[in-house]
């Protein structure tokens, strides 16, 4: 099964994403259907889903510097050989 993860960057309103309150311009008749899909610590969710593969990757590496010691802090800060960052 194919699992995204999403997460705030900066400054953001859990208050605005979880609707924890009500604007002006939103029908309170319709509030009910609101739908928290997930609202979970980020590093805890990340614990959960990568823990077991990131042992498997681990046991299987012979330098110790090509260990992961935890894979959220390691995609958390892109290395500088990342082709992701600008």
């Amino acid at each position: 099964m194919k699992r995204t993860i999403s997460a705030m960057v900066g400054k953001g309103s859990v208050n605005h994403n979880s609707r924890k309150f009500k604007a002006e311009n939103v029908d309170g008749s319709r509030t009910h259907l609101n739908i928290d899909y997930c609202n979970e610590n980020i590093k805890k969710v990340y614990l959960e889903l990568f823990d077991e593969a990131l042992e498997r990757y681990n046991s299987k590496q012979t330098r110790a510097d090509r260990k992961i010691e935890n894979y959220y802090e390691k995609i958390r800060i892109p290395s500088k050989k990342s082709r992701f960052t600008n």
